[in-house]
């Protein structure tokens, strides 16, 4: 559900966290259309800003938090495929029922066979994208792990003091937990964009087996045909 102008304006000027707890920025602005509707979210984070698309808003019990790209635009193509597949079993319902005739669902299938592939070719791009993402994430897991080693072993050789040490190493754990968080994150997002992927949804009893009893019955069931009787041979000895 798209979030309202309203609802963001009390966000401006505030802080924000992605939804693995990492800040993300402040928020400066919400662009909108003559009707209200929210076309993007202007984030400052440091020198840097960038405006996001409204679907990388998530807006839970007041809470406003930053989808990653790659999250936004999964959740966006799995449901467009399950719209798809939705529209796909009514079009064949109809069909075996003899609701439609056969010129309407050769081209509403038609259409809904080009879309298919536009999704599929969409879903080949994200999951390219979340493999890369995945890559960077195990990287910075094991920078993060490299970089916790090097700071206790400079405590324990006596280079920092114990406040310095449990500074640094909760800033290193909570990295360390949010990227493993969103890990398991992209691997259950994959994993749902191949079950997606695979399950086509069209497996309706009768569909596409429209012919009349008519038809049935001129064809003849080769299983009853009956063999002919075979006629008896008398062998004469030649001896």
């Amino acid at each position: 559900m798209a979030i309202s102008y309203d609802n963001l304006m009390k966000f401006i000027g505030q802080k924000v966290k992605d939804v693995y707890g990492r800040e993300v920025g402040y928020i400066v602005h919400v662009y909108t259309e003559v009707d209200g509707t929210v076309t993007g979210i202007e984030v400052a984070y440091g020198n840097t800003f960038s405006t996001l698309d409204p679907s990388r808003i998530s807006l839970v019990n007041d809470v406003l938090a930053i989808l990653p790209d790659w999250k936004a635009d999964s959740m966006k193509s799995i449901m467009q495929m399950e719209k798809i597949r939705k529209r796909q079993r009514a079009l064949e319902e109809l069909y075996a029922k003899q609701e439609i005739p056969k010129s309407s669902y050769d081209d509403m299938k038609r259409k809904l066979d080009s879309e298919m592939v536009k999704i599929r070719e969409d879903y080949a791009k994200i999951k390219s994208k979340l493999k890369s993402r995945l890559n960077e994430v195990e990287d910075q897991i094991t920078h993060i792990d490299r970089a916790m080693i090097a700071v206790k072993m400079s405590y324990i050789a006596a280079e920092l003091t114990e406040s310095a040490y449990k500074g640094s190493i909760e800033i290193l754990r909570q990295a360390k937990e949010s990227y493993i968080i969103e890990k398991d994150d992209i691997r259950k997002t994959m994993e749902k964009l191949d079950l997606s992927d695979r399950d086509t949804g069209l497996d309706i009893k009768g569909a596409g087996s429209l012919t009349n009893g008519a038809e049935s019955s001129a064809k003849p069931d080769l299983s009853r045909t009956e063999l002919p009787t075979p006629i008896p041979v008398k062998v004469l000895s030649t001896q």
